[in-house]
């Protein structure tokens, strides 16, 4: 009987092997991120889902006074993209994501904004229930590599989108008049 049953001891080995305690370590490691929703500051309708907090995002510098966040946009939607992320998972940790809601509306022609030093095409991006500005995407033509085969205002090979400070509100933060009493503060010295 006493074959039967392995001896017990203080220092028994341990149940995983060293590759199985990395790949539990590195799946601690790359636990999702937290998903942030953001809703138009003025009506409250949700635009957009973002594993990135806002107010770490870089600004835009002068001579864009907006001091615009910019927000990132993933490459693409397809399948490789999420085969690229689980690649970089070992290297990198997890990646960051944001998704603009369908109910936000970028405008179908492009904006010329007058500047200091020249102007600037721009696409604005709408609310979809009150119509506000809360971002913009700048044209191709500001970016290297541009080629004129596209039609004007298409904005399709945008990479960032930038958000305009006090257009967005977190979900979190909407009933903190604290909290947005402060965005409105940001934004009411403009010219």
């Amino acid at each position: 009987m006493s074959d039967s049953h392995p001896p017990t001891t203080q220092d028994q080995t341990p149940l995983l092997s060293q590759d199985q305690t990395e790949n539990f370590t590195n799946l601690e490691e790359n636990k999702p991120l937290p998903i942030k929703t953001h809703h138009c500051r003025f009506c409250n309708h949700l635009l957009l889902a973002t594993t990135r907090s806002l107010s770490l995002l870089p600004r835009r510098k002068d001579p864009a006074r907006d001091a615009a966040l910019i927000l990132p946009l993933p490459k693409s939607t397809t399948n490789d993209d999420e085969d690229e992320t689980d690649q970089n998972r070992g290297t990198k940790g997890v990646k960051h994501y944001s998704i603009l809601l369908s109910t936000s509306i970028p405008d179908r022609k492009a904006t010329l904004v007058r500047r200091e030093d020249g102007f600037e095409k721009r696409l604005f991006l709408r609310c979809g229930r009150c119509r506000v500005v809360v971002g913009y995407f700048l044209d191709d033509v500001h970016f290297l590599g541009h080629t004129d085969d596209k039609g004007a205002g298409e904005g399709g090979g945008a990479k960032v989108v930038y958000l305009l400070p006090g257009g967005l509100v977190e979900t979190g933060a909407m009933g903190d008049e604290d909290k947005v009493k402060a965005m409105d503060q940001e934004w009411s010295g403009w010219e």
